[in-house]
């Protein structure tokens, strides 16, 4: 029996002394790409630096910083005030309504007051006299009092008209103080008119200043028509000394 037996092909292999290495060089399409980036990167520096916004430096970001700070503590100190004027106005406006409703219950309670003394002062008005000697309105009753010679007119006068569902008369109410001053000379004083109104009956009230030293004597007592400003009526009344 013959046994073969084949020789192995020997692999070969670099010496470890070698040394020349082939060399590598980059691919073309990598240095333009490369070449490509630095300019966009150099491109958008550039426009960033000329027409971008201007970049801030730390202090100048500090104080922006800073001054934002400030504005949000503006803000929240003008929310808390404007809560509490809420609150102030909810308050009043609740004291307002309660005060309202208390002036209303008092006015109604006056209203049912007078209206019994209203029925009892109509029926005593019927038992007043009235002077119709110059027609339908007259002047009643009247009174006039001076507490010392200088001193102020005060008087109450009573107009009324002799029917209860006459319409309503609109005129003026002159008074003509005759007197003497303290030299004794005389003279008449005559006030501003007073306006009046007046269905059935109208009582006017009031003070006339006189002049120092000046003794009232006797008022003449006209009403006059509010246009034409003639007399509709007139009385003549003693002024009583205190």
């Amino acid at each position: 029996m013959v046994i073969r037996v084949q020789t192995k092909r020997a692999v070969f292999k670099p010496s470890p002394y070698e040394t020349t290495r082939r060399s590598r060089r980059l691919p073309s399409w990598f240095i333009l790409l490369m070449i490509g980036i630095l300019i966009g990167s150099a491109g958008l520096l550039l426009l960033q630096h000329s027409y971008g916004p201007k970049q801030l430096s730390i202090a100048e970001s500090q104080k922006l910083l800073t001054e934002l700070n400030g504005l949000n503590q503006d803000k929240l100190r003008l929310q808390s005030e404007t809560d509490e004027a809420k609150r102030t106005l909810e308050t009043e406006r609740a004291e307002s309504a309660r005060v309202r409703e208390t002036l209303e219950t008092q006015l109604k309670n006056t209203q049912d007051q007078l209206a019994p003394m209203k029925a009892q002062l109509g029926l005593l008005v019927q038992t007043l006299p009235y002077d119709s000697r110059h027609g339908p309105l007259g002047i009643s009753t009247g009174s006039f009092t001076q507490a010392r010679a200088g001193e102020k007119l005060s008087y109450t006068v009573l107009l009324m008209q002799d029917k209860a569902d006459r319409p309503e008369f609109s005129g003026l109410l002159e008074l003509a103080v005759e007197g003497n001053h303290a030299n004794g000379r005389n003279e008449t004083i005559t006030m501003a008119p007073v306006p009046v109104k007046l269905a059935h009956y109208l009582p006017v009230s009031g003070q006339f200043d006189l002049p120092e030293g000046f003794v009232a004597r006797r008022v003449n007592v006209k009403v006059l028509d509010a246009s034409s400003k003639k007399p509709v009526t007139w009385r003549l009344m003693i002024v009583q000394q205190k």
